[in-house]
Formats: C-alpha cells, sequence, structure tokens
C-alpha cells in the first residue's frame, strides 16, 4: 500500500478479556458477493440472484436505491434494475452494510443512534466523494458503515461497564477518547472495528483508515495512502454536519482537527460550512 504501511489491526493489541469470538465471521451471503464480483467479468444477474435470497435485504436495497441518497428521478422495480442504474460495487456496499446491520442487531436506543448515525455518515461520505472526485464513492460509503463498529462489539464484550466508558469518552477529544477504552478494557474501538473490516474482506484502505481515523496525524503522514487520508480528512467533516444536524454547536473533535483537515483538502473553513450544509439538507431528505 505505501513504503511503511502500518500495520492494520494486529491481533496482539487485543485485550486478554476480548475475545476474537466477539468478532462475527464474514457472513456466507457477503462472501458470495464479494466471490462474484472480484471475478474478471462479474455477471451481474448472478449478483443479483445472489441478492434475491434474502428477500427482506433485496427489498431494503430497492428502498436505499428509490431514496433521496440516489435522486434518480424514476422508480426501480427490480434488483437487476439497481445494479444497472447505481452499479455492482454501490450495490455490493449497500449489501456489505445491511448484512453488517443483520450481524450485530437493531437492538435498543443506543443501536438505533448507532445506525442512524452511521447510515449518515456513510451517506456523507459517498455524497462528498462524489463532489471531490478523490476517491470512489462505494468505499467512501462502506468506510462510513464500518468505521465505528468496534463500539457495538466492545459493548457486547462489555455489556456491564462499556456503557460507562462511553460517557467517560464523550467528554474527550479524539485521542483522549481512544485512551479512555485502553485504559478501562485494554483495547479501543478502532483497532476492533479495523479487525471486523479485516476479517470480513474489506477494502484494505477502509480496514487502515478504521483504524486511524481519530489520529489526525495521519492526515500529512505520507506513510498513509492519499485515499486513506483523504477518507479520514472527509469523516471529520462529515461528524461535524452530523452534530449539527443534531443541534450540538460543538465539536471537541472538530476543534481539535478542523484547521488540519481544512488544510489537509484544501478548503477553507467558510467551504467546510457550505458542505455541512449540504450535508444538512441531504440528511434531512433521505
Amino acid at each position: 500500500m505505501s513504503k511503511q504501511s502500518p500495520n492494520i489491526a494486529p491481533a496482539h493489541l487485543l485485550a486478554p478479556d476480548f475475545s476474537l469470538d466477539n468478532i462475527p465471521p464474514r457472513p456466507a451471503l457477503l462472501m458470495a458477493l464479494q466471490r462474484e464480483i472480484q471475478q474478471d467479468n462479474p455477471n451481474s444477474k448472478k449478483f443479483a440472484s445472489l441478492i434475491r435470497r434474502d428477500v427482506a435485504m433485496a427489498g431494503t436495497l430497492l428502498q436505499i436505491a428509490n431514496s433521496a441518497f440516489f435522486n434518480l428521478g424514476r422508480h426501480i422495480a427490480s434488483v437487476e434494475e439497481a445494479i444497472t442504474l447505481i452499479g455492482l460495487n454501490q450495490c455490493n456496499a449497500i449489501m456489505s452494510g445491511l448484512i453488517l446491520k443483520k450481524s450485530l442487531g437493531f437492538g435498543n436506543k443506543m443501536m438505533a443512534r448507532f445506525w442512524d448515525g452511521s447510515e449518515k455518515r456513510a451517506i456523507g461520505l459517498s455524497i462528498l466523494a462524489k463532489r471531490t472526485r478523490n476517491l470512489p464513492s462505494e468505499i467512501a460509503y462502506s468506510f462510513g458503515l464500518f468505521c465505528d463498529t468496534g463500539i457495538p462489539l466492545l459493548k457486547g464484550a462489555f455489556p456491564k461497564t462499556y456503557l460507562d466508558t462511553l460517557l467517560q469518552a464523550n467528554r474527550k477529544a479524539a485521542e483522549e477518547f481512544l485512551q479512555v477504552e485502553d485504559e478501562r478494557h485494554g483495547v479501543n474501538h478502532t483497532v476492533i472495528g479495523a479487525l471486523l473490516a479485516e476479517r470480513w474482506s474489506l477494502a484494505p484502505e477502509v480496514v487502515l483508515a478504521i483504524r486511524m481515523h481519530h489520529t489526525p496525524q495521519v492526515l500529512f503522514d505520507k506513510a498513509f495512502p492519499p485515499v486513506v487520508r483523504t477518507l479520514i480528512a472527509l469523516n471529520h467533516v462529515v461528524e461535524k454536519a452530523i452534530q449539527e444536524y443534531r443541534g450540538q454547536t460543538e465539536s471537541l473533535e472538530w476543534m481539535e482537527a478542523g484547521t488540519h483537515v481544512c488544510r489537509a483538502l484544501r478548503i477553507s473553513p467558510r467551504e467546510v460550512d457550505s458542505l455541512c450544509e449540504l450535508l444538512i439538507q441531504r440528511f434531512r431528505a433521505y
């Protein structure tokens, strides 16, 4: 990937109390979809037939394809039509997210808020990727969905203590957030999320971006691939937009990293505000 690309998510970083068994294996449907899309000439009909094996997921895929997110101006009535109009790679990214949601569960109010944030992050990153043309939108979408998956996995591994950890960590800036997790559980959500993404065979750039997304120094470290640095920078903008959408006017993470993000993306604070306004409009329409 790069001349000294860091180790993505080494298992030796796991705490003794956290077992790899807490990370779900790659589901069979995802494996089959990835196998097909990695062919030299992927067969869209076969890909569609794989999706239709899960009627509920196929229906949700069509709902997303017909949503304001894609704004296609016509009704999509079949999985084949969705593949034709939004592309195999984007359909695969959406299906990966739906499979993730099914694997981790909908759960309680915390999980509902988690999925709401993850979906908005995926949508926002995909929109910005298309606008900046710096990276494929499906890569941005996948990163957005999987970015914080380590949080529910840590909650599952430490059900009695992790919610209190979150309460403490949310009062901190990004790197201090990870320190709170490390101190209390011996591991943090970026390591766990990267291990899940790696186990599920997501793109290496996505895995590495998940691992480093709370480390602003990465933005100017050329040991990391440009795609990874761009994903992390755009993610800061999207997170700012999500917080503003939710009525939170101040972000410790943006206060810490905002200037660096503007430099990395070569945009002004005013342009960031415009992008956030655009994203908030799209969140409301979705």
